[in-house]
């Protein structure tokens, strides 16, 4: 198999290392969803592509990698050797391996995390191509003499940021897995996590971004609620807020908009 080169990244110069192209992608997902894309294959065949063998042979390119994404991109590397391990190995006699017992297994976790995370970055691709985005990210009026800064790219970016951030910190606050546990089902639609946004500004006028998103809900819970958000944005029924670089995010109601007003026709995952 051929090693995965900086000249085989298509959109990137040809004059760099391992470690300036890594710097292109917003972390290992980004890069495989990116290896998958010039394979042409579809997410499920990743383990039956060379997709994952390119993603472990970049890894090996690196001289170093960035201590912060050193976590993300290990913890992938080490996802995908174990299943490509484990693929090698014939079942135990009785059946059982250390998956048994377990609603998810490595794999499916992986695909269905890549699914998720392209499903993101498609809905935020649409958000961007929205001529009235620019509006509806800004910073708050300090006053009326002051210039209105939007913020139509880096606000947008600063959303998805905190929502990758918020899925990793989840992650890697979930307990070992030394015993069998129960995945909840989704138990929402987008249209009605819409509905629980509205009645929750409604009632409180603001919240913050991290406040929409309960402690113990289930990963597809989560997507969903962060799907709602971003139709609530391109239909324009919320306006997002951001004080300054890394400062808190707060979700409002659109002024504009009426409280009873139907949101019309939306994009519905469920």
């Amino acid at each position: 198999m051929e090693k995965l080169t900086v000249e085989s990244v298509k959109g990137f110069e040809a004059e760099v290392d391992y470690t300036t192209v890594l710097d292109n992608f917003e972390g290992p997902l980004d890069l495989l969803l990116h290896l998958i894309k010039q394979e042409e294959i579809e997410i499920k065949d990743i383990f039956v592509s060379q997709v994952t063998e390119q993603f472990l042979s970049y890894m090996k390119g690196l001289p170093y990698i960035d201590v912060d994404k050193a976590s993300e991109y290990l913890n992938i590397a080490a996802t995908i050797i174990d299943i490509k391990a484990r693929s090698l190995v014939p079942p135990p006699d009785d059946g059982f391996d250390d998956y048994s017992g377990f609603d998810d297994d490595p794999q499916e976790e992986l695909i269905r995390a890549l699914e998720e995370y392209q499903m993101i970055k498609e809905e935020a691709d649409k958000l961007k191509e929205m001529e009235t985005v620019g509006y509806f990210f800004k910073q708050p009026e300090k006053g009326v003499g002051d210039v209105q800064v939007k913020y139509k790219d880096f606000t947008l970016e600063g959303l998805l940021k905190a929502f990758k951030e918020m899925m990793l910190k989840r992650e890697s606050m979930k307990p070992e897995r030394n015993a069998p546990r129960e995945i909840p089902k989704d138990l929402f639609t987008v249209k009605e996590k819409i509905t629980h946004i509205r009645e929750q500004i409604k009632v409180r006028e603001a919240l913050t971004f991290d406040e929409l998103f309960s402690q113990d809900a289930p990963t597809g819970e989560i997507v969903t609620t962060f799907q709602a958000l971003l139709e609530l944005l391109k239909h324009q029924f919320i306006i997002v807020e951001q004080e300054e670089v890394f400062s808190t995010i707060t979700i409002k109601k659109n002024p504009n908009r009426s409280e009873d007003e139907e949101i019309g026709e939306i994009d519905e995952y469920n």
